[in-house]
């Protein structure tokens, strides 16, 4: 037997007009201003004119937010019903709730604005019209429980608003609609192409918290959305995309455009502000105010778009992006392979074919066998007349590999003495390189479209500086353990284009040519 949410629960129960407990509390009809069935405003004159004797006043407080969000909501809730149970008359006030006791479901959306708005459109769209699929999808499926299923709650109660139902994967109407939850949730090694999507259909569809979102998510929804009763209602294809400023496929494909004025004519980019809800609480806003991290209270509390991320950031954004339709490098240049080497984990087996600073993605596949990249690599060297010298990669725990099948090739170790010695290690040099290099708009990068935006998210999380330490003035990047807590995965593209400028750092033998024979 399986047991019911706390959402389908918190469904269930009768809510009671607000006249009944106005009439249980004491208050008479005329100290009611009503909004709809269930909220009302309580004249002020009450308070003079009552002749009762006052309550005793119990005041929850706690340190916000507790450690595992378990506090002042919950015990006020729990201490109003004990109190009632002991035959008291209590009445509770709570100023921004927790969402758990009060709707079935912990967290929510700060603020609301725009996942209010998502909410408003889509259960519109569904009750106009009966037997439509719409979906909502999110970085985590559990996040959209978490949120969009509340936020729809308050929206549809705001309205008076029942003819629905929650189920596992979504919202249901009366009318045959529905609203599907889509988990977008970025699997490289499982399913790289979100070939998930490729077989649902959908009348149209709202992608909430975009900037969590893969742009592969998008470009395969485009193509699901249009193909659910469309024609039947005349209906156009329409997705919402919702998000928080971010400097990634929604900058690029987005905003910049919006700026530039080449946004297409059927998108609009549209700015909602904090300061825009009549809704937002005071308290609310004066939290974003001081937030003490400049890039971030730009960003959330006026939508600042060109923000400086980081203060130790050594590659800017724009030129970041330039680096993919910097066609003018494709020049004469000598011809090298740089790879980053996987064979076990998640990583990826990625290596770029070079010539000059123009850098085509020429290998991107999961982790391989010794074998398998020692193949790869001589076969992209011999096609493309690279010599083994000219062939760079990462040799960590590869290391018999690199002697029986690659020998001759260079590797890397980043961990090395950096050439110049006021670097910290050869792989802060290479790094520091790569974004002089980016910075001149001396890079390009040939690429598929679809992972333009990994490979910038990577160039910019990656490109930061360590802070000085007190005791030494040398220069270096973040280590990769802390690229990984930013990206959350490990950086396959940023790792070769980095590798890539030991050839700029490290003097050459002169003379060198590039060698267009077989391999030996």
């Amino acid at each position: 037997m399986g047991y019911k949410s706390d959402i389908e629960i918190a469904q269930e129960c009768e809510m009671l007009p607000i006249t009944q407990i106005a009439e249980k509390a004491g208050i008479d009809d005329k100290y009611l201003e009503q909004y709809g069935k269930y909220k009302a405003k309580i004249d002020y004159n009450l308070l003079k004119e009552s002749d009762k004797k006052d309550g005793k006043l119990i005041l929850v407080t706690a340190i916000n937010p507790t450690p595992a969000g378990e506090g002042k909501t919950t015990t006020t809730v729990g201490l109003a019903d004990g109190m009632q149970r002991l035959g008291k008359s209590a009445m509770v006030a709570l100023r921004e709730p927790s969402l758990g006791p009060v709707f079935g479901v912990k967290g929510g959306a700060a603020g609301g604005g725009k996942s209010w708005l998502g909410c408003d459109w889509l259960m519109r769209c569904c009750w106009a019209f009966p037997k439509t699929r719409w979906f909502v999808g999110r970085n985590n499926i559990k996040d959209s429980r978490e949120s969009v299923l509340v936020t729809f709650g308050k929206v549809a109660d705001s309205y008076g608003f029942t003819d629905y139902r929650i189920t596992d994967d979504g919202i249901k109407f009366t009318n045959g609609s529905e609203i599907v939850l889509l988990d977008l949730t970025f699997y490289p090694q499982k399913d790289p192409m979100f070939e998930r999507l490729g077989s649902k259909e959908f009348t149209g569809g709202w992608i909430e918290e975009a900037g969590e979102v893969h742009y592969m998510a998008y470009e395969v929804l485009k193509s699901r959305i249009g193909r659910h009763l469309n024609e039947e209602y005349g209906l156009e294809a329409k997705m919402l995309i919702t998000c928080n400023p971010k400097k990634n496929w929604l900058y690029k494909h987005f905003y910049k455009p919006h700026i530039d004025g080449t946004l297409p004519k059927d998108c609009a980019f549209v700015q909602a502000l904090v300061y825009d809800n009549p809704f937002i609480t005071p308290d609310y806003i004066r939290t974003l105010e001081s937030i003490g991290v400049k890039s971030i209270r730009l960003r959330l509390l006026l939508g600042k778009w060109e923000y400086e991320s980081n203060a130790n950031q050594l590659a800017d954004y724009d030129a970041i992006l330039d680096c993919f339709t910097n066609e003018r490098q494709t020049g004469d240049g000598v011809r090298r392979i740089s790879a980053d080497l996987a064979m076990k984990g998640r990583d990826r087996f990625v290596a770029f074919n070079w010539t000059g600073m123009a850098a085509k993605l020429a290998i991107d596949k999961p982790y391989s066998t010794g074998k398998e990249i020692e193949t790869d690599l001589r076969n992209e060297s011999r096609r493309h007349g690279v010599r083994r010298s000219n062939i760079i990669a990462d040799s960590d725990g590869l290391g018999q590999y690199l002697d029986s099948y690659l020998e001759g090739i260079k590797t890397f170790h980043g961990g090395a003495p950096a050439p110049d010695n006021t670097y910290f290690n050869l792989k802060s040099q290479c790094a520091f390189k790569l974004a002089e290099v980016i910075n001149a708009g001396l890079l390009y990068i040939d690429c598929p479209e679809e992972l333009q935006s990994t490979i910038a998210e990577e160039l910019e999380a990656c490109l930061v500086a360590r802070d000085v330490d007190a005791d030494t003035s040398k220069k270096r990047i973040i280590d990769k353990r802390e690229m990984k807590a930013v990206l959350g995965r490990s950086p396959d593209y940023f790792d070769p284009l980095m590798m890539r400028m030991y050839y700029e750092i490290v003097p050459q033998p002169k003379g060198m040519r590039v060698h267009v024979g077989r391999l030996s």
